[in-house]
């Protein structure tokens, strides 16, 4: 791992910004987060770094997020991201993990175009198209560990308030994020090191989300959408950088 004051700086400050996304938009902790953390420890330690302070931060906003969230879309959700993350996973086995992280990159920037452009769903989807977003999400994270890019560009356009948009993500991401300790755990991935490696991150991550959760209360309905939006090209380019990287190795 590295200690360099440079490199734990700017991780400290990558934190701060990954709870200030997650704070106003419900989501992308990982997103922000996880890369950079990569560069100073192993992956799977940085992974587990960042689910438990994603669930540290919900329950920030649990009590308000409860009330609010849509629970039968995120449980359809979550039941298909459940039955569908294998299938990412032994998809790997068999085909070029660089070229799928260079389709899910297309894929995720071609929806950030399409949200951009004001598409939105007139109604809420059945149970099965409901399902089917589960289990894009459940096949991304397998592949990827990328399984925020479907639910919100699920939430994005279907006809919610921001507030049950939010708090929906919010509820399905801290699901998720326990959901993927567990395995983490019984194969022996979850060290002290990563208890204590995301007890120093927590404070500086619950004032980003402090303050991005105070910059949603203020801000509207477009600002949530543009920064959603923005974050999922993130996404995208992550994604794209990490297999143009494999390919160049």
């Amino acid at each position: 791992m590295s200690t360099s004051p440079i490199i734990v700086a700017v991780g400290l400050v990558m934190l701060f910004v990954a709870g200030l996304a997650r704070g106003f938009t419900g989501f992308g902790m990982g997103i922000v987060a996880i890369p950079l953390l990569s560069l100073m420890m192993p992956p799977t330690d940085a992974v587990v770094i960042v689910l438990l302070l994603q669930v540290y931060v919900s329950l920030l906003n649990f009590r308000t997020s409860v009330k609010l969230c849509h629970w039968p879309l995120v449980s359809k959700l979550t039941v298909g991201s459940i039955v569908a993350t294998p299938l990412g996973s032994w998809a790997l086995l068999y085909m070029s993990a660089n070229m799928l992280r260079l389709c899910i990159a297309v894929i995720v920037f071609a929806t950030a175009v399409t949200l951009a452009a004001g598409y939105r769903l007139k109604m809420i989807p059945s149970g099965w198209q409901v399902l089917a977003f589960g289990v894009a999400s459940g096949v991304l994270n397998g592949l990827a560990g990328m399984s925020g890019p479907p639910v919100v560009a699920f939430f994005l356009a279907a006809p919610l308030s921001v507030a049950v948009a939010r708090a929906s993500m919010i509820m399905f991401f801290l699901i998720s994020a326990v959901l993927a300790l567990l395995p983490l755990a019984i194969f022996g991935k979850f060290h002290l090191w990563s208890m204590a490696g995301s007890l120093m991150g927590l404070p500086v991550v619950l004032l980003g989300s402090v303050v991005g959760t105070k910059l949603y209360l203020s801000s509207n309905g477009g600002h949530f959408r543009f920064i959603s939006i923005g974050l999922l090209v993130l996404a995208a380019v992550l994604a794209g950088l990490r297999a143009f990287g494999g390919f160049v190795a």
